[in-house]
Formats: structure tokens, sequence, C-alpha cells
């Protein structure tokens, strides 16, 4: 169930500290874990209040999950793209050619691994459905990976990353415009700026690969 206590867990939860999560607070002394109705100089019903994004008492459950559906979407798409930059990472950190390729490979494995990790989290308190397996797409990339080596693999893999890395940049920054679950809008603020340099690193390698191949022609 979508509740008032999975939201204070989340938006606490979701401010890193570094490169771990921060502990979950307890609310605030005279703060009970329910309400007895909207305070004054609440929102009408349906509309969010943005100093308080959990919503209250006067808000309906069912309106409270349709508020939240752009942070839901975020944490559902973001894990999909993280998962397919770690499986097709760990292909290219393996069997790349090119050095720059295969350390891109590694760091879009380091770097999804974490996210992955922590979008998990918030799809927890979200009650979003993550799946622990890679996604579809992940697998048709991979078996067409399978079928290249050396340069041919490299400019492969690179156009993946790149194209995978603008949609995770994407991603981010429509939530930290749009959200409105302040501990996940945060978090994707925070990330931000390392996912548009990891999507700006991807669509260079994969336009100087590209640039290789033309000139072999």
């Amino acid at each position: 169930m979508f509740t008032r206590s999975h939201l204070l867990s989340l938006a606490t939860a979701l401010v890193l500290a570094g490169s771990t999560w921060a502990q979950t607070q307890q609310p605030p002394p005279g703060q009970s874990g329910s309400t007895t109705g909207a305070p004054t100089g609440a929102p009408p019903t349906g509309a969010v209040d943005r100093s308080n994004p959990t919503g209250t008492s006067a808000i309906p459950q069912d309106q409270q999950m349709d508020t939240y559906s752009t942070d839901k979407s975020f944490v559902r798409n973001a894990a999909e793209v993280s998962a397919i930059q770690v499986h097709l990472g760990k292909i290219a950190a393996d069997k790349a050619s090119d050095s720059s390729v295969k350390e891109l490979g590694k760091q879009m494995v380091e770097a999804h691994t974490q996210t992955g990790q922590q979008l998990k989290q918030a799809a927890a308190a979200l009650n979003v459905d993550v799946p622990a397996n890679p996604p579809k797409k992940a697998k048709k990339d991979e078996e067409k990976l399978a079928k290249l080596s050396g340069n041919d693999f490299d400019r492969a893999y690179a156009k993946m990353a790149a194209d995978e890395q603008k949609q995770a940049a994407k991603e981010f920054e429509r939530e930290a415009k749009d959200g409105q679950v302040q501990g996940v809008k945060d978090f994707a603020a925070k990330k931000l700026p390392a996912e548009q340099e990891r999507q700006k690193h991807a669509e260079q390698l994969a336009s100087t690969a590209t640039g290789a191949k033309d000139q072999q022609k």
C-alpha cells in the first residue's frame, strides 16, 4: 500500500551522503504518523503542496498515487536504463578491443550498479515493480554485439551506450524539474550532472568510432 510512512521514509532515504544512503529520520517531536484533517492553508483536494509532498489526509489515497506518477515513472524508466547499461557494460569491459571503449564499459557498470541499487530502494517505497532480470532490450543488444568483434564491436557498443545514457540523462532531468516526492527529486538533481557527463563522454567515443569507420572507406 502507498502510505504516508512510505513517503516519509523515501524522502529521507533518497538524500545521499556521498555514495551512500542517509539513514531514515524519525518524525519531529510532536508530530504523529497520521493526521486528523488538512492543516490551515492546505491546498484544495487533488492539489500538490510542494512544501508537503507526502500529502495530507484530505487528499484521497487514489489521488495521492496519481500525484506521484511522475516519480514512479522516473524510478521505473531510470532503473531499466541502468540495468541495460550494466548488462552491456560488462560485455564491453570483457570484449572491447579499444582501451577507451573497454574503460567506458567498466565505468557504466560501476556507476549504474550503484544507481540501480538506489533506485530499487525508491521502487520499494513507491510500490513500483522493478524486474530483477535485465530488460528484453538488453538481451537484443547483446545478441547484436555477439555477432561483432574488433572495431565493429567497439563502434556498436559505444553507440548503444551513448543512446542509453542520453535517455538516462533525460529521465534524471525531467524528475529534477517535475518530481513531486522531494527526496526523489533531490536525488535526481544531485545525480544529473554525472549522468550528463557520462552522456557526453559516451557520445564523444561513439562519434570518434564512427569517424574512424568513415576514414577507412
